[in-house]
Parts: C-alpha cells; structure tokens; sequence
C-alpha cells in the first residue's frame, strides 16, 4: 500500500479567509484540516518581554505555545517525524505493521493518535505506575497497553518490548530514545 503524501497547512493557514468571499469575489477556500497531521508544528510564538527586561537581556526572546499542539505536547512532532520516516524508508505499512514503543505518556498519546489516523495499530509499554489519565487516552485513541512491574523498573519494559518483538508478527519499534528522526522533527520544526 502506498503512503499518501500529506500536506501540513498549518494551523495560521487554517484560520485565514475560513469564509466569506475570497480577494477575486469567488467564494473563499473552505480551510478545514483534512486530518490531525496537518496541524501538527504549526504553534504560535510569543515574545516574552517582560522576561526580557527583567533580565536585562537586549535579546528578543520568544517562546513557542506547544500546548496548541492538536495532542498538547511538544512530542506531537516527533511522533509525527518518526512515522513518516518509518514510511519513507519502506520500514511500515499501514494495515500491516504494527508500531511499538516504550512510553511514559506524551509520546504514547502522540504515536496511538497518528498512528490510528494513517491507519497502524500502537502498543505501548510502561510501568503500571504511569498517569491512569494517559493510559484512558491512549486506549480512547486504540492503543493496547502493557504495564510493567515498577519494581523491576525499566528493564521490565524493555524485556516485554523484546517480548513483543519476538510475539508479534510485522512489530515495528519506533525507537524515540536512539531513533535519529526524534531530534531531527525539532531541527526542522520547533527551533
């Protein structure tokens, strides 16, 4: 199955012209995401200059409103970056592979969101004494959770992740601690 290429509008695209007439009197493009994907690192900036001048800094600093991230989090984009990447190298499939990885809940959130809008099925793993709120999101969004021993601390995920590998027929771990794609979604997008 071919991976369809996927345009991000953006969210400051999304909210311009949404009605009326466009500047030629022809009725305006409708600007509504196709998916969630699309809104996925378009954040607004704020120039923060009370800090500034407290700081006495002559910078102008500014700060990135990850919040409005459609799953809340910075970690949206490097979900985001780590499937497609996945794709572009031939390593899924959507409908076949299933995605696996380790989590504490923010990634998890982000990988079982995207990874049910292009259509993978997601498990994630982590210690049972992880947020119950994460845990009730990622399962709303379809993912299958395993909770480890706390007791046994990480290594207990990391040897049912391997478990799984073994189990699980067309597994794919994404990898966020060592995969390359995770900084390089904030190379080209947050900073």
């Amino acid at each position: 199955m071919e991976v369809p290429t996927i345009t991000r509008t953006g969210l400051a695209r999304l909210i311009s012209k949404s009605s009326g007439q466009g500047d030629d009197g022809a009725a305006a493009k409708e600007n509504i995401a196709a998916d969630c994907t699309q809104l996925i690192g378009w954040t607004p900036l704020v120039e923060m200059r009370r800090i500034a001048q407290a700081e006495g800094v002559t910078a102008r600093i500014v700060g990135k409103l990850e919040f409005y991230q459609p799953f809340c989090s910075v970690k949206d984009r490097m979900a985001l970056r780590m499937i497609e990447a996945a794709e572009e190298k031939g390593l899924i499939t959507p409908g076949v592979t299933t995605l696996l990885e380790p989590t504490s809940g923010n990634t998890g959130i982000a990988l079982a969101a995207i990874a049910a809008q292009r259509g993978y099925k997601f498990i994630a793993v982590m210690p049972s004494y992880y947020s119950l709120e994460r845990r009730i999101i990622m399962k709303s969004l379809g993912a299958d959770i395993y909770l480890t021993d706390p007791a046994a601390g990480f290594t207990a995920t990391l040897n049912k992740i391997e478990e799984l590998k073994k189990t699980i027929p067309n597994v794919h771990m994404l990898d966020q601690l060592s995969n390359p794609d995770n900084p390089d979604a904030h190379f080209r997008g947050t900073g």
